[in-house]
């Protein structure tokens, strides 16, 4: 089975550390799962007794983007049978490494980053998907803006979307 690989093109978290995170990823029943890079999780908080690692489950369409991350944990496989990115996953249980999507923030995803491989065309909005993923038929997330070959695997850049809030002012 392929899974996705991820480029974090153009990620703040890759030179400012305040937009990384480490995370742990459950799923709908509350038990430690496997997670691909790329998927977008959303952060419930710390876990019990933890000041570095937070619990993360699946993100969907609506949710707020400054309550999630793009999961995107180090490629180190210990199976030495396994030699290409798209065979890596993040264990069960494992901590893993987070990217606080930041407008204007771009990173790049195979076609199993999204929902069902359906993949979109440059200058398509996509949005948060199934499990996660991405889908190229929704909006919220981003835009794709270029689809890039590079080696065995094919990219399609997704650009964030705008992720700050209208500044309001203090009235005395």
């Amino acid at each position: 089975m392929a899974y996705t690989v991820i480029r974090t093109d153009l990620m703040s978290g890759t030179k400012q550390s305040a937009d990384l995170v480490s995370l742990r990823f459950y799923d709908a029943e509350g038990k430690a799962a496997e997670v691909e890079n790329g998927v977008i999780v959303k952060l419930e908080g710390y876990e019990d007794g933890q000041r570095e690692v937070m619990k993360a489950v699946a993100a969907k369409a609506g949710d707020d983007l400054n309550e999630c991350a793009v999961v995107a944990g180090v490629e180190v496989m210990y199976d030495e049978r396994k030699k290409n990115l798209d065979e890596f996953i993040n264990e069960a249980g494992k901590a893993t490494r987070g990217y606080i999507p930041r407008s204007r923030n771009e990173f790049s995803v195979t076609k199993e980053g999204f929902v069902g491989g359906s993949v979109p065309t440059v200058g398509a909005e996509v949005g948060i998907g199934t499990g996660g993923k991405i889908d190229a038929s929704g909006r919220g997330l981003g835009t794709c803006v270029a689809i890039e070959n590079a080696g065995r695997y094919t990219y399609y850049t997704i650009k964030i979307a705008k992720t700050e809030g209208a500044v309001t002012s203090a009235k005395d």
